[in-house]
């Protein structure tokens, strides 16, 4: 299980690297705790371009990492400020946390940030978004979840499925930053007891299977940004080079940069987390909407 400490700690280290580099004039402005849906983690924080920044912007929805059982959308928020700043409404949303209640296993974790994609394009108007512009960015569990926005083309069958029926949830284009793409490979060991309900993994196999967007990636994907460190230990980087693979057969657009890195950036000194981060972001300010 990744540790807490480690995530919170790098993440404030990328985090802060962003917040750091220079940055047009004008202030982002921040709105905090905003309810895209009727569960108390359906929560996003939504960061806006300075009032001097004509949109209509393109948007991103940010979901943290945490082996779908921690985090929250704290972890983005100088990202989320910072893209802002760069002409980006994003927002940082929380997801139902897999913690042994029943409500909360998967797919809850992929409806909740379909929801959130479907609520930013619903209120595109009120918040200046471009609503053929929208992407998704991802770490680690989050990264999976972008994955599987950029590759459905539909709501996953759920609780909440059926809210704001009628947007679509598809994304113009995701960056995956280390996601597990295959929960059922061997090299990757997901939390089945509280993702499935059971810890026997011969009896969860059909579901680790459900949950791993390799194998829903077609033609219709949307171009996708990857990027994982050759000495990732908790995600093997032969999960991102076989998305990576599967993408190219497919002919869809992928940009994969390989990091002197371990997992959430370890390793790497704060200017060059920043750059990619950099890279990233005018990686979706250069989406083709769709």
């Amino acid at each position: 299980m990744f540790r807490v400490a480690v995530l919170v700690g790098v993440c404030l280290v990328v985090l802060g690297a962003v917040a750091a580099r220079a940055q047009p004039p004008g202030q982002p402005n921040i709105k905090y705790n905003i309810a895209y849906g009727s569960e108390p983690a359906q929560r996003l924080d939504l960061c806006l371009p300075p009032s001097n920044q004509p949109g209509p912007h393109p948007g991103v929805v940010m979901i943290h990492g945490g082996y779908w059982t921690m985090g929250d959308k704290g972890m983005y928020a100088e990202l989320c400020k910072g893209a802002a700043a760069q002409g980006l409404v994003a927002a940082a949303i929380n997801y139902r946390l897999a913690n042994g209640d029943p409500h909360n296993r998967w797919p809850a974790q992929l409806v909740d940030a379909q929801l959130a994609v479907r609520w930013l394009r619903a209120h595109a108007a009120e918040y200046g978004v471009n609503p053929a512009h929208i992407c998704a960015l991802g770490d680690s569990a989050g990264g999976q979840l972008a994955v599987f926005l950029a590759a459905l083309d539909h709501p996953v069958a759920g609780d909440h499925a059926g809210e704001l029926a009628g947007v679509s949830s598809g994304v113009a284009c995701a960056v995956d930053n280390f996601g597990p793409i295959d929960l059922s490979a061997d090299t990757y060991w997901p939390p089945d007891l509280q993702l499935f309900g059971n810890q026997d993994r011969s009896q969860v196999k059909d579901q680790e299977h459900a949950a791993s967007p390799i194998f829903f990636v077609g033609a219709h994907t949307a171009p996708m940004m990857i990027a994982h460190g050759r000495n990732d230990k908790a995600v093997n980087i032969n999960q991102s080079m076989q998305l990576v693979d599967q993408l190219k057969r497919l002919r869809v657009p992928v940009k994969f940069v390989v990091l002197n890195a371990g997992h959430e950036f370890v390793g790497l000194q704060p200017q060059e987390v920043g750059a990619i981060l950099e890279q990233e972001v005018e990686f979706i300010k250069a989406a083709k909407p769709r």
